[in-house]
């Protein structure tokens, strides 16, 4: 007995021939469908349960791995099943797990304590969508509950339906491989392993197995990560701690910096103060700048002296943040008698990290007031005599890295005396020679707030100015005074005057008089031009027309405008360079509301409002901004297993909103994906069966994917299922070529019908069916002659058949008789009336 059990203990174990190593023996399998050979069809089944007795364990061991192809997300139970009796399956275990990647190959490790015996069967079950699909092939052994709620470990079912056919599914179980296990402490090392097994019989054999022991490298483990630093750190600043680990424990590991990029970054790696751990450090005074350099890499090296692991930390600066204003902008009130050096204003501001502030003024030349580093603002002139009513100060605040600029302080003085204001002046105007006297060419606006007495003192260019015209000084209007042909031939008058309100003057005011001998319209060298573009938005410009246009008149200028055609103001142009840009955002897509052609007049207006037209014609084109779309997400269809090839199936038309032939006309084709192999479509979008689809006559669903693509490679696309039912009889006439003869059939018959109506009334009205003939079969082979009023013998016997149609006896003596059947009772009346004898009896 005790040899017998050690020779089985022998049997089952591996014996190592050196102290450190002990081994079992376990038997390893794979069972199940490679998961990524059979990804072709998910079911459509929702809380379905699968037990698939076709994929059976070869073997006994710990389940180490399930791969499956996952389809859907959602929460799957993963189940082993044993057969407890014929079709009577029970389960032994079972885990779950959420898929949470589509389409791809997943693999769950459920550790060593779910144990697989041989025969054991591969189950599952998801109470959402059906995650793992199969493919279309021998495999039978399939069994499938839809709409179960879930079994529990203990729990079996009763196979009383047969399989399901002709699946083979993406899932596979793997039960733990063969182990060596070490039976101490092993050093840094090589060693040669002899295994030697021994069967009951006492026969063995010896390999050799070399492991390699190789060193464990220290892990960083919070690296790579990133940490946050403001730029305006100065001093050394730890930024972050790293955490070690190695497996050797008896090592002594030491970090360093490896590189940093950008190179030479102001980081290092130590000791932090007082600990065993490692640190990165930013150096003191690192000088860092956001808007040059917002990031850095440092590459940190942790060594045991054999092997070096290295990791990186992402420093990323925070910008500094500006400094904050609080009482501006702001308006105050001070008088024009405030004296020199009076603090009229102090900004109060502030900065987040605490930096040293700044304070400038900015465009403040020749102003009355200045600024401290500390942001009081002070009068530094008087002003008393000033003639200014209010001063706007811009007031610039800033740290080292930023500043905020143009903060406005608006300073009102009161006291101030209102000087006098011309408007509307220094200005030129253009004056025909030929004005009549009189003409009122330009009113001036002369204005004083405080609505004092004023006074005028005028100034002429040339002195002739003063002759030709005045102003009104009640109502500011210039007009003229005597004719401008009369006198000196002058090009050019400047009437110019300067107000006083006795206190102070205004800015001399110049009114400059240019004589035109008369103004000619700008003139188009072309009638027409052109300028196209595709749609685009609001404020998108067209190319340049290239408007050639001159003026007669020497020196004159001219604008360009919309004169007409832009009945919805949905363009604009260019007043100096002529060039057209949308208003509105124009789209043609739907030409009904904006229009891919139009026609505006442009007109070229010089300086007396004197203008020019000329036609541009403008095209806009449709832009491929449109990509086709089907109506519908998916389409559902459903088709009889033995429709013929080429049948077609439903219309999937695609829409494309672009307007025009050059984008909107779509194409259609199939994927090469799911079903593709039973179907075509045209280019009309025709879905039709490209394979006979008899081999499903119990039913299925295809699924194929339909791709919409217009000319500018815009592409779409949508699923259509397609369900394959049984014929809903077995009649007679489902089969097509049986309608075929019998209709051949049924046609052959009318026709024979109608020939023995024509024969049956002929016979009955006229004794005959096919001709004039007679039927006698007692004419002692005596002639007969079929024509009407012919001659033949009579026969030698009164006797006469039955059958005798119409006919004419002829004697030798020239005597006529006819015979015929006595039931024709009303020949002889006939016969008298064509002079024929009576009709003798049979």
């Amino acid at each position: 007995m005790n040899l017998l059990i050690e020779r089985r203990i022998i049997f089952l174990r591996i014996l190592f021939l050196i102290i450190y190593f002990t081994a079992e023996v376990d038997c390893a399998c794979n069972f199940g469908g490679d998961p990524s050979s059979h990804i072709d069809v998910i079911e459509s089944c929702s809380s379905c349960q699968y037990i698939i007795p076709a994929y059976g364990s070869s073997c006994c061991g710990s389940l180490s791995r399930v791969k499956f192809w996952s389809s859907n997300y959602g929460l799957i139970d993963f189940q082993v099943w044993k057969e407890t009796a014929p079709n009577v399956y029970e389960l032994t275990h079972t885990f779950n797990y959420y898929v949470p990647e589509v389409n791809a190959t997943l693999t769950v490790y459920t550790g060593n304590d779910i144990l697989i015996e041989k025969n054991d069967v591969i189950g599952w079950y998801s109470s959402g969508d059906d995650i793992i699909p199969y493919s279309i092939t021998t495999v039978d052994q399939n069994i499938q509950l839809s709409g179960v709620p879930g079994f529990s470990v203990g729990g079996t079912y009763t196979l009383n339906t047969p399989y399901i056919t002709g699946r083979n599914y993406g899932i596979q179980f793997s039960v733990a491989d063969c182990e060596i296990h070490t039976g101490g402490t092993l050093n840094y090392g090589t060693y040669t392993v002899t295994i030697e097994i021994t069967d009951p019989c006492g026969r063995s054999q010896q390999k050799n197995l070399i492991v390699t022991v190789i060193n464990t490298p220290p892990e960083i483990l919070n690296l790579p990560s990133s940490v946050d630093v403001s730029e305006s750190i100065q001093h050394e600043t730890l930024l972050y701690a790293l955490t070690l680990r190695n497996e050797t424990g008896s090592d002594t590991v030491t970090c360093s910096l490896n590189t940093t990029s950008p190179e030479g970054a102001p980081f290092l790696v130590k000791y932090i103060s007082g600990t065993a751990d490692f640190g990165v450090y930013s150096l003191a005074s690192p000088n860092f700048d956001y808007d040059s350099n917002s990031s850095f890499e440092v590459v940190v090296d942790c060594t045991d002296s054999i092997t070096t692991a290295s990791e990186s930390l992402f420093v990323y600066l925070i910008k500094n943040s500006e400094p904050v204003v609080h009482n501006l902008p702001n308006v105050i009130t001070i008088s024009s008698s405030t004296p020199v050096g009076t603090i009229v204003f102090a900004v109060n501001s502030t900065d987040h990290e605490n930096d040293q502030l700044t304070h400038s003024l900015n465009y403040c030349i020749k102003c009355p007031f200045t600024i401290s580093q500390s942001g009081h603002i002070f009068l530094k002139t008087s002003i008393k005599d000033a003639s200014k009513f209010s001063y706007n100060l811009y007031i610039v605040v800033s740290d080292k890295y930023g500043t905020v600029t143009d903060k406005l302080l608006t300073i009102l003085v009161t006291g101030v005396n209102s000087v006098p204001v011309v408007s509307n002046l220094d200005q030129t105007v253009n004056v025909p020679k030929t004005v009549a006297i009189g003409t009122v060419i330009f009113t001036a606006i002369v204005s004083d707030a405080d609505g004092d007495p004023l006074s005028y003192q005028y100034e002429y260019d040339p002195v002739e100015t003063m002759w030709k015209f005045s102003m009104d000084e009640t109502t500011g209007k210039i007009s003229v005074i005597e004719a401008l042909d009369f006198g000196a031939d002058i090009a050019l008058y400047k009437f110019s005057f300067t107000v006083n309100d006795g206190k102070a003057s205004a800015p001399k005011a110049t009114l400059s008089i240019i004589i035109q001998s008369r103004n000619e319209p700008p003139e188009f060298a072309h009638q027409v031009y052109h300028v196209s573009r595709d749609e685009a938005k609001s404020g998108s410009k067209f190319a340049d027309p290239g408007f050639v246009v001159s003026d007669p008149d020497a020196g004159d200028t001219w604008t360009y405008e919309i004169a007409d055609g832009d009945d919805f103001g949905r363009f604009s142009i260019d007043a100096s360079t002529g060039i057209l840009q949308f208003r509105t955002d124009y789209i043609v897509d739907k030409p009904e509301s904006m229009q891919p052609s139009v026609v505006l007049i442009i007109a070229a207006v010089d300086t007396q409002g004197t203008s020019g037209t000329t036609t541009l014609s403008v095209h806009i084109s449709d832009a491929n901004n449109k990509t086709p779309y089907f109506p519908s997400n998916q389409y559902h269809v459903t088709v009889i297993y033995d429709v013929p090839v080429t049948s077609s199936v439903a219309y999937i038309t695609a829409l494309d909103d672009d307007f025009g032939p050059t984008y909107n006309q779509i194409s259609y084709h199939i994927e090469s994906i799911l079903d593709h192999q039973y179907f075509d479509i045209d280019g009309n979008a025709l879905l039709t069966t490209a394979k006979s689809l008899r081999q499903f006559e119990n039913g299925t669903k295809l699924l194929t994917l339909i791709k919409a693509t217009d000319k500018g490679n815009r592409q779409s696309s949508v699923t259509v299922t397609v369900n394959v039912v049984p014929g809903t009889s077995n009649s007679f006439f489902d089969d097509p070529e049986t309608v075929a003869w019998f209709a051949a059939l049924m046609t052959l018959l009318v026709i024979l019908l109608g020939a023995a109506v024509i024969g049956l009334y002929r016979y009955c009205k006229y004794g005959y069916v096919f001709s004039k003939r007679g039927l006698c079969t007692s004419c002692d082979g005596k002639k007969v002659h079929f024509e009407k009023g012919g001659n033949y013998e009579k026969a030698d016997t009164d006797r006469r058949d039955s059958r005798v149609s119409i006919s004419e006896w002829s004697g030798d003596n020239g005597d006529v008789t006819m015979w015929m059947p006595s039931k024709f009772d009303s020949w002889n009346q006939r016969a008298n009336t064509r002079g024929l004898p009576a009709v003798v009896e049979l």
